[in-house]
């Protein structure tokens, strides 16, 4: 499939079938370019004499006005244009966008007195921005934004702890567009302050060809094994998934390659594609990126980015091992084998081609955990040596002299330009009392002197692997990277961050209600009185010191799975940890991990049919039905379904607790035996097919890992050493007597 074919099939999966001519589709790449360099620009050198309101409202703005240009009023109308309604809603967009700038000190704003032309621009703000979730996001998110808001008006007539009286047109208003706790409150946030420059970031990465780099990788590491091709897609699909944020377009890039190579060793269509439907979609556990939730994490939370992801590492990584063992079982059931040597490239001459494109993921892995710079000026520095190493490596190789002149006036630009920013924002100052205006000021433009040594170090890294490629003059991959793929990395970028945007947008929404009307508070009480009331009717040896909060959270996983049904991940996320994780905070679990709780339901859900669009792209690609796709994905991604009840009772693998190294290993040893021994239940194999005796004993060993005490785990470790010994032993008399198999 053509890069121009998959970008029409993820945008189509995500509800847009315009299909515009150059003008109009100029004028869409000038709003997503502008959106992407406005944030490119922000996470490098900071505001641009803006405050922070402002910076919100024209991410928002940009955002909805994108999404008015590209997704139609519906499906299916196969436009060639965009239609004037759809660009008078754009131009509506942009004013209230700058009425919303110019009121946010307004006296009537400060003061909490909004007037009547305030009131009436909230509302139709209010109104577009759900229009634009409809749109881009679908109409689950919509109508339980409508829920909300119809609770915060019929509040009064609402039963027992549901009833508040604070249903007021005007508070509604004011409350969730002109104050911080509603459309630009934390969601909206942390996606302009974060979540955009790692999108950006993951886009101009796969622009380089990354992505078919991990799959070659992943494929030369795994395919040689049973089962192989599947095995390489669920680690190609991680690394991808943990940098791209979007699990329908990592699907589609990924899976264009390895559904076919499943297929090929026998693999059933629609396994191959719930294969890569769950590879994808727990990309969104995987850090650094995290599908968007680790930085809306650091605004809910307060606890910082860094210790998010290293929370996150362990549980992350134990989720493709559960995914893994499923692909292994089944693959040993239906006896699959792997990929013959010849089929799979040189890992050491892929490496030269195009390993540099692994460095960027170590220079933001460096500032990350080894710096502990911020997360913007970590993913700005990692951007800027990544485009120049894209666009000097082929150039170095084909035309090493010019390019070598270019690179010396690339670096001495750079390296001046410390000292000439200064000068050319006099000038820019001066230009003030020439027209005017007071447009410019002295720190217009900005600087940081690190941005040399990106430079510098790009234009090394570049040259010595174009000097390797020289030498090698192996030529099977086309690796030249230009003007036209890196601008299309920027543009595809603004694409993908659309349903996130807006996704946050709404949430907020959803936020104002529940803070505004004080059922958040409320809540809490509800699900703990419901809790008391399931535990007083159950057995006394049911109960234990956990009973309370093992209720609790089997609750949450329901919350999740329904929210999960029609949500995106980010937004599922949001809407949980905004009402379900105080609640299990307050019942005495750490915050860090009664969000990691319901974020893990969350991506699980977004597994669930029948609204998956992972499914739907992996279906497409492998000629099977979506909902059985979506089921089989569901089922591959099931083996972590344990996996947040093992950290959720022993948080030692979230590396929170003042657990010893042994302890620690102990506990990843034990939760990854616990799901390898789920994932055979649920594949009703290990190394020969169970009888329902084994299967019981399966299923038990991995409930008993879960309270992760030494009695539980020692009963639980002789469970399963008996439990494979048996299948050792049914397997050779399988194999000498051939007849009873």
């Amino acid at each position: 499939m053509e890069d121009k074919e998959q970008k029409k099939l993820i945008q189509e999966l995500e509800g847009s079938d315009r299909e515009l001519g150059k003008k109009m589709g100029r004028l869409v790449s000038f709003v997503a370019l502008s959106l992407a360099f406005f944030h490119l620009y922000v996470a490098g050198f900071g505001l641009p004499g803006i405050g922070s309101r402002t910076f919100l409202v024209i991410h928002l703005i940009l955002g909805v006005i994108l999404a008015f240009l590209i997704f139609p009023i519906k499906k299916g109308l196969n436009q060639k244009t965009i239609p004037w309604y759809d660009l008078c809603l754009a131009v509506l967009t942009l004013g209230i966008g700058v009425y919303l700038i110019n009121r946010q000190t307004a006296e009537a704003i400060m003061s909490a007195r909004p007037t009547e032309v305030d009131l009436l621009v909230g509302a139709l703000f209010v109104l577009i921005v759900i229009e634009a979730t409809r749109r881009v996001v679908g109409l689950p998110l919509v109508i339980i934004a409508a829920i909300f808001m119809g609770y915060f008006f019929l509040g009064q007539f609402m039963p027992g702890d549901f009833y508040h009286n604070r249903g007021d047109f005007s508070r509604f208003v004011y409350e969730i567009v002109y104050r911080s706790n509603g459309i630009f409150g934390t969601p909206i946030y942390a996606s302009a302050q974060f979540v955009f420059i790692f999108i950006l970031f993951g886009a101009i990465l796969e622009s380089t060809g990354a992505g078919k780099m991990f799959i070659d990788l992943a494929i030369r590491g795994f395919g040689k094994y049973k089962g192989g091709p599947a095995k390489a897609s669920v680690v190609a699909s991680g690394m991808m998934g943990s940098i791209s944020g979007s699990s329908t377009a990592n699907a589609v890039t990924t899976g264009t390659f390895t559904i076919p190579l499943m297929k090929k060793v026998g693999f059933p269509s629609h396994v191959a594609g719930g294969v890569e439907v769950a590879a994808s979609s727990s990309g969104q556990f995987l850090p650094p990126v995290m599908g968007a939730a680790a930085f809306i994490m650091v605004e809910f939370t307060g606890i910082p980015y860094y210790e998010i992801i290293k929370s996150a590492f362990i549980p992350a990584i134990l989720a493709y091992v559960g995914i893994l063992f499923m692909v292994h079982f089944e693959a040993g059931k239906h006896n699959i084998s792997g990929m013959e040597r010849s089929e799979m490239s040189s890992a050491r001459k892929l490496l030269m081609k195009q390993g540099y494109m692994l460095v960027p993921i170590l220079i933001l892995l460096y500032y990350l955990v080894i710096e502990r710079a911020s997360v913007n000026a970590s993913a700005f520095y990692t951007i800027i040596a990544m485009i120049v190493i894209a666009l000097f490596t082929y150039r170095f190789k084909e035309r090493l002299g010019r390019t070598i002149l270019y690179a010396a006036i690339l670096l001495a630009l750079t390296f001046a330009m410390q000292y000439l920013v200064g000068y050319l924002n006099q000038g820019l100052v001066a230009l003030n009392d020439v027209f005017g205006t007071r447009v410019f000021n002295t720190q217009t433009i900005r600087w940081r002197d690190s941005i040399f040594t990106m430079v510098l170090g790009g234009i090394l890294v570049a040259f010595l692997f174009g000097i390797f490629q020289r030498s090698m003059k192996h030529d099977k991959v086309k690796s030249e990277y230009g003007t036209k793929e890196l601008l299309e990395g920027f543009d595809t970028a603004s694409r993908n961050a659309l349903s996130i945007i807006v996704a946050c947008a709404t949430a907020g929404i959803l936020i104002g209600v529940i803070t505004t009307s004080g059922l958040s508070t409320k809540f809490t009480r509800i699900v703990i009185e419901f809790s008391d009331t399931i535990e007083s009717s159950l057995p006394t040896f049911m109960i234990t010191d956990n009973t309370q909060i093992y209720i609790a959270l089997i609750l949450t996983v329901f919350a999740c799975l329904l929210l999960g049904l029609g949500l995106p991940t980010t937004a599922t996320y949001v809407v949980l940890a905004a009402v379900i994780a105080p609640v299990l905070t307050n019942l005495g679990l750490p915050i860090i991990v009664a969000h990691l709780f319901v974020l893990y339901y969350g991506v699980l859900a977004d597994d669930t049919p029948p609204i998956n669009l992972p499914a739907y792209a992996t279906a497409g690609i492998a000629n099977a039905g979506p909902i059985r796709t979506g089921v089989q994905g569901f089922k591959y991604d099931s083996a972590a379904l344990l996996l947040p009840f093992m950290f959720a009772i022993n948080p030692t693998i979230l590396l929170i607790t003042d657990a010893t190294v042994l302890e620690m290993a102990w506990a990843v040893l034990t939760a990854a035996i616990g799901m390898a021994t789920f994932a055979s239940f649920i594949q009703n194999y290990m190394l020969t097919r169970y009888n329902i005796v084994e299967r019981v004993v399966a299923v038990a060993t991995a409930l008993l890992f879960i309270q992760s005490s030494l009695m539980t785990d020692g009963v639980a470790i002789g469970l399963f050493i008996l439990l494979v010994a048996f299948q050792y032993y049914k397997k050779k008399k399988q194999q000498r007597t051939p007849e009873a198999v």
